[in-house]
């Protein structure tokens, strides 16, 4: 780790014009009766650049769990620092700082224990969108999940075979994919059958993945059993005479998303034992072609995601002891994150030919999402 700093430490120097900046910020571990400052946490600032990047200076905590960095911007202006703080095995990282002097809030890290024993994750709302009809006689479908975990525990996978949350899909789903701008990563999602297990760490707060799959005509009437108790469900059906029924469900004003209608049909706190049906017609061969192909199911996973994390929050009791906050993070803390694992476990002095190729098309990509992430929050979108 004193090569890259060595690095930075050379670039700074030819870069003298440049204006000092300074983060000065604090660790702490969230428990159920407070926030314990974090005392002697490594604590490591990152630079992230198109032309170089690696961590570029470290410390430990101090006295009530702060620490403090001075460093220069160097290179390219497009360049990304955060700091990151490691505890349990886990990479908690800042989000990306937006200016010279960055303190407070945005340079504050909540640490948490970690758990493999089963999690004790809620299942604060379900969002299913049908589309139309595709001329192979196929809907696409997509879902979205919005996962509360109300403890102070981070909760991970046990081992490679035991996911921390399991959802389930219909069997005959076909073309599963997964949508790679949720806030959980997809090379930590698998599908086993209808199985889709999340083996990523899930900490306090909120946390939202989503996917899409195809069903054939078949499947309807289309059954979907509750299985565990569900804070908001909604449906967002595109077929104007579709039939949708369950336990407290109701239609509300339909919604247009990229030129197109959809009913939407609302239940609240519906329990395990509730079921959603949903049927469609079939409509015959000879009409196929006139519908819409283009079905655009990852643009509507993204634009219910905002509504669902609405509705959720508001629905959230308030207590008296504490309970750490509750939030949902933005897509480029949750990218910030990711980088600096996979370089946290990549491994360049072993690494073969065909593994750092790997690492650096994935890094790459990671980047790259990351910029765009960035530009829509700063633009508000």
């Amino acid at each position: 780790m004193i090569l890259p700093f060595v690095l930075a430490l050379l670039a700074q120097a030819v870069d003298s014009t440049a204006a000092v900046r300074r983060v000065d910020g604090s660790i702490f571990r969230g428990l159920r009766s407070g926030q314990e400052a974090l005392v002697g946490q490594w604590v490591v600032l990152h630079r992230l650049g198109p032309e170089r990047s690696g961590p570029i200076d470290s410390m430990r905590t101090g006295p009530k769990g702060v620490y403090s960095f001075r460093y220069r911007a160097t290179g390219d202006s497009s360049a990304i620092y955060f700091v990151t703080t490691s505890y349990g095995g886990i990479v908690y990282p800042t989000a990306p700082f937006r200016s010279e002097r960055v303190g407070g809030d945005a340079a504050m890290i909540i640490v948490f224990d970690t758990s493999s024993a089963p999690a004790s994750i809620k299942l604060g709302g379900r969002h299913l969108i049908v589309g139309a009809q595709q001329p192979n006689g196929r809907r696409p479908v997509g879902e979205v999940y919005d996962l509360e975990n109300d403890t102070t525990v981070t909760f991970i996978a046990r081992d490679s075979t035991k996911p921390v949350y399991t959802v389930h899909i219909p069997a005959n789903a076909e073309n599963f994919r997964l949508n790679g701008n949720g806030e959980i990563g997809a090379g930590a999602i698998s599908r086993r059958g209808t199985d889709v297990g999340i083996f990523a760490p899930l900490s306090p707060g909120i946390r939202q993945f989503a996917f899409t799959y195809e069903l054939p005509s078949k499947s309807f009437p289309l059954a979907i059993p509750a299985t565990v108790p569900i804070g908001v469900f909604e449906v967002l059906v595109e077929d104007p005479t579709a039939d949708v029924r369950a336990p407290g469900i109701r239609e509300v004003q339909s919604t247009d998303m990229e030129g197109r209608t959809f009913r939407r049909f609302l239940a609240q706190e519906i329990p395990p034992s509730g079921v959603v049906t949903i049927n469609v017609p079939r409509i015959p061969v000879a009409e196929r072609e006139k519908v819409y192909v283009a079905v655009g199911v990852t643009v509507l996973v993204m634009m219910i995601g905002t509504f669902a994390f609405a509705m959720t929050r508001r629905r959230r009791p308030a207590t008296a002891s504490y309970v750490p906050p509750v939030v949902v993070e933005p897509r480029s803390r949750v990218l910030v994150r990711t980088i600096a694992e996979l370089d946290e476990t990549f491994d360049a002095t072993s690494a073969t030919d065909s593994a750092r190729a790997d690492y650096e098309t994935r890094r790459a990509s990671l980047k790259a999402e990351l910029a765009d992430a960035l530009a829509a929050e700063r633009s508000g979108s």
